[in-house]
């Protein structure tokens, strides 16, 4: 069965699906959706949404990166990134609401007050305060390995891996040198989390494409 994701290299989301498709090893066709007309006039054809990621995969379109990754896991392709166990599973559900809802939403924010300049300081003030707090809730529900959940790799890292790859980036821009700092677990987490091949080459993306953004 053929798959083409429509996909931003940057996007967290889109950033999701590549990590859960290079860890099974999928063939599939991912295009930048954004970078092309054409590719773009497809995307808002088979998605109003006009979002990425967007799976095309037979006569299935599905758009919402979790939801793209749990079709991964429900039609059975290996190796398999859910836990055995309810247990397991649901903490790695948790783990994953806690970094879209309580990590990457404030940094959301965040990201429209990047340059010092008209910077609403409140607003700054505001969610970098929620975004400690969703730091501090993510370090108290990983379990201290080198993965999220039960010592393996699962698809709560392929949620974190983006989101924190943003946020070792957001951090220094508003003062923050060492954003670990308070966060240890969180640190620790991550830079192991880095030395997954998937998660490495999906980081390794992403830090090309925000250079090329900011002109680098």
């Amino acid at each position: 069965m053929g798959m083409k994701l429509y996909n931003s290299q940057l996007s967290p989301f889109s950033a999701r699906v590549r990590i859960a498709a290079y860890a099974k090893g999928l063939d599939i066709e991912i295009v930048n959706a954004f970078t092309d007309p054409v590719l773009l006039a497809e995307l808002e054809k088979i998605n109003p949404m006009r979002m990425v990621p967007t799976l095309v995969s037979g006569s299935l379109v599905l758009p919402e990166s979790e939801v793209i990754c749990e079709y991964f896991e429900d039609i059975g392709l290996e190796p398999s990134l859910r836990p055995a166990d309810a247990e397991g599973r649901a903490r790695m559900r948790l783990l994953s609401r806690i970094g879209d809802l309580y990590v990457m939403t404030p940094m959301t924010k965040l990201s429209g007050q990047i340059s010092p300049k008209g910077r609403d300081l409140a607003l700054v003030e505001r969610e970098l305060a929620e975004l400690a707090s969703g730091i501090g809730w993510l370090g108290h529900y990983l379990d201290g390995s080198p993965f999220a959940v039960g010592g393996r790799f699962s698809l709560a890292d392929c949620t974190l891996a983006p989101i924190l790859f943003f946020y070792a980036q957001i951090g220094p821009m508003f003062g923050y040198a060492d954003v670990f700092k308070d966060a240890p677990t969180v640190g620790s987490y991550y830079r192991s989390l880095k030395n997954d091949p998937s998660v490495a080459r999906v980081l390794g993306e992403m830090e090309a494409a925000l250079r090329k953004v900011l002109g680098g």
